[in-house]
């Protein structure tokens, strides 16, 4: 039930803010319920669980901080001259070492929090944004991107670069086109771009994680 509430805050929130997030055609009578949650009412039961929104993921003693992965100016070869290696090519470099358990074999879900940048020092995409109120009060951004292990629904330099790493770890990873976006790029990417991502584990397995 309290998942439910919770769901319905911050999709309710969301769609007021992002168009792209309401429902299609085939739920239009979904989207005139929803509709008919006022903003206020939405602040209300928000407000209502709000001390239950600050007791989510007891896993995780520290909320996320996002300034850690802040980048200034471009790239330098010296920033990655203590990387470790793996046999594809990946370099990577433990910032913080993580006390929880590792994903396990399998299609198992993670939940991550990420910034990725260009050898620019260009930011293309991060999962570090401001929190929606009542997720707010328990840290200032929002959830992390969840998505299953083994699935291709990323890069493969990006679940790569989770490999062996704990609950509340962090790291950063550095890899070339053919891990990433190939020579045809996608978006602000362009063709052959090697990618450097700030990788944060938060929680592994179903259900929320701030």
């Amino acid at each position: 039930m309290l998942r439910s509430l919770l769901l319905l805050v911050a999709a309710t929130s969301a769609a007021a803010f992002c168009p792209a997030l309401l429902p299609t055609s085939s739920s239009r009578s979904a989207a005139v319920q929803m509709s008919m949650v006022s903003r206020r009412d939405t602040l209300l039961l928000g407000a209502s669980f709000a001390p239950l929104v600050l007791a989510s993921s007891p896993a995780l003693a520290e909320e996320a901080q996002g300034n850690w992965a802040e980048h200034q100016g471009p790239f330098s070869e010296s920033e990655f001259a203590d990387f470790k290696s793996t046999a594809s090519g990946l370099k990577y470099k433990d910032v913080v070492q993580g006390t929880g358990e590792s994903p396990p074999e399998g299609k198992s879900t993670v939940r991550v929090h990420y910034a990725g940048y260009l050898p620019s020092g260009s930011l293309f995409d991060t999962s570090y944004r401001p929190a929606l109120f009542p997720f707010s009060l328990r840290n200032p951004y929002g959830p992390p991107m969840a998505f299953k292990l083994g699935e291709r629904s990323v890069v493969p330099g990006f679940e790569e670069g989770l490999a062996g790493m704990k609950v509340g770890g962090k790291r950063i990873v550095y890899f070339d086109s053919s891990l990433g976006y190939g020579k045809a790029g996608a978006g602000p990417i362009p063709g052959d771009s090697p990618l450097i991502f700030f990788l944060e584990l938060r929680s592994i397995g179903a259900g929320m994680a701030l």
